[in-house]
């Protein structure tokens, strides 16, 4: 068994959310239908994290009014079993999912050719990668995702036009543990 260490991860935030963290550290939050489902979601390029912070102080001065500044923590996952991550850019890891997750299935398999409703696949994505890393003891999610341009965010087509993400692909790391975060900074 091999140990991992991911050093000075991104997480964008807001300012009295980010203090918040710093006290009392991180909870498990977000969405069943984000990118990996619930987690907290760090980032190995920085411009990413500010992104996201500026992306979460509008959806706060959209429902609230109120205006909060943007802020990026950094973290480590420091000695993590390689067996309790599920890496989506590993081929052993990848296949491993196909295994579980047909099993899920059983005869039922199906193919997602044709479906034009993108966000109904990202939902059913998300509840995947949530339902096999829940089921097998996994408490960080890696994965190389394709940024798409969001309008409804001002800051998301500045980044995904950005130089950073040149190829469009962002690395995504969704820690389901909170215990595996060290060293919030």
């Amino acid at each position: 068994m091999y140990k991992e260490t991911y050093r000075e991860l991104c997480h964008g935030t807001d300012e009295e959310s980010a203090e918040r963290i710093k006290v009392n550290g991180f909870e498990i939050r977000g969405y069943s239908d984000s990118w990996c489902g619930q987690g907290i979601y760090f980032y190995d390029i920085k411009k990413k994290a500010w992104w996201a912070a500026n992306r979460k102080c509008d959806q706060i001065r959209k429902k609230t009014g109120k205006k909060n500044r943007p802020t990026v923590l950094f973290a480590d996952i420091i000695n993590i079993d390689d067996d309790k991550i599920f890496d989506l850019r590993a081929y052993k890891d990848l296949c491993d999912f196909e295994e579980g997750i047909s099993r899920l299935f059983g005869e039922y398999s199906f193919e997602l050719q044709g479906v034009d409703d993108v966000e109904k696949i990202i939902k059913l994505r998300a509840f995947l990668i949530s339902y096999y890393a829940d089921r097998n003891d996994k408490k960080l999610v890696i994965g190389n995702f394709r940024q798409r341009p969001q309008p409804m965010y001002e800051h998301a087509i500045e980044f995904s036009n950005s130089l950073d993400m040149i190829f469009g692909i962002e690395t995504i790391y969704c820690v389901k543990d909170k215990n595996i975060i060290e060293n919030i900074h």
